[in-house]
């Protein structure tokens, strides 16, 4: 009569492919989050961008503005400005998870379905 309990070999096998598969979403997720940050990040720049005209010079002009502008205000303007600007990149990286959450989910059940061939 064979012995029931699992053995050392298939505990550890099965310890490794726990292992994997949580590096696996580990690593997916934090890429998936850093890839919707930079394209959040991207639409600011893009909507600064068609702002100027498309026009470099004009671009790095309302840079500089914007720069030296914040440069001289006192601190609650700054703090002020800093929360608006957080609170809209904030939105559009709300946005972009709600947009890419569910194939991303996809994605990642089928990695895992089939059972430690990620790639």
């Amino acid at each position: 009569m064979a012995d029931p309990r699992p053995t050392m070999r298939g505990r550890l096998a099965r310890a490794g492919r726990i292992a994997s598969d949580f590096c696996h979403v580990g690593l997916s997720v934090s890429l998936w989050l850093s890839g919707t940050l930079l394209a959040a990040l991207g639409m600011v720049l893009a909507f600064l961008f068609v702002a100027a005209d498309g026009r470099p010079l004009r671009f790095f002009a309302h840079l500089q503005n914007l720069s030296t502008h914040y440069l001289f205000a006192d601190p609650l303007a700054r703090a002020h400005f800093d929360r608006q600007v957080l609170a809209l990149i904030l939105g559009l990286v709300g946005l972009l998870v709600i947009a890419r959450l569910p194939s991303f989910v996809g994605k990642l059940r089928r990695d895992l379905a089939r059972g430690g061939r990620h790639g």
